[in-house]
């Protein structure tokens, strides 16, 4: 009995700890309707909860230079979307590995066959659903929140954390997480990723 009950505690241990699946390079959808980027983006890893880090590679497979923008980026839980916990989105500017420290920008150049390594502050969209941990594995949505939508999250975080430091200081994070559900409850929209979860929220 108690082999068993060893042997069963080995495995939720195992389960529990093991790390999300690795995703694969996938298209990033343009920052604006109707434009195309030939850029490509892959998931490495989820840091966080209910809001936190998510840290990506965005490659530029062209013999040009192109241009990266987090705004309006948000990504989907692997699973099924009827059980998924929820759906996290980018807010604020991203940060940038370099040798003397990350760099916080709003857009980025990525030059002819590069793959930048960069780290996204994100917040959950979807506050019906269970918060997402840091083994919960994620993928790039095939599109970006309307224009609309993104615009009024922008603003009401921005507001909100100005007595914080901003929209980037840790502080603010609780702060703009409300704003981020405030504004995604207020009209619902539809996003890449719905399930029954999402029955008569339109």
């Amino acid at each position: 009995m108690n082999r068993i009950v060893a042997t069963c505690l080995l495995a939720c241990g195992l389960a529990a700890s093991s790390p999300a699946a690795a995703d694969s390079f996938r298209s990033l959808p343009a920052e604006k309707a109707g434009q195309s980027t030939p850029l490509e983006l892959k998931v490495v890893q989820y840091d966080g909860n209910s809001n936190g880090l998510i840290t990506v590679d965005v490659k530029n497979p062209t013999g040009k230079p192109q241009e990266f923008s987090a705004k309006g980026l948000y990504f989907v839980p692997a699973g099924n979307a009827d059980q998924a916990p929820q759906r996290v989105g980018a807010v604020g500017p991203f940060q940038v590995q370099r040798p003397q420290g990350p760099e916080r920008r709003d857009h980025l150049t990525i030059a002819p066959g590069a793959t930048e390594r960069l780290t996204l502050d994100v917040y959950c969209i979807d506050s019906h659903r269970a918060s997402p941990g840091p083994g919960t594995s994620f993928h790039i949505a095939k599109d970006r929140v309307p224009a609309p939508l993104m615009q009024a999250i922008d603003a009401g975080a921005a507001r909100s954390a100005a007595a914080y430091g901003g929209v980037s200081a840790p502080a603010a994070k609780p702060a703009v997480q409300s704003e981020v559900w405030r504004n995604r409850d207020k009209k619902w929209i539809e996003l890449d990723g719905e399930g029954k979860q999402e029955a008569g929220r339109k």
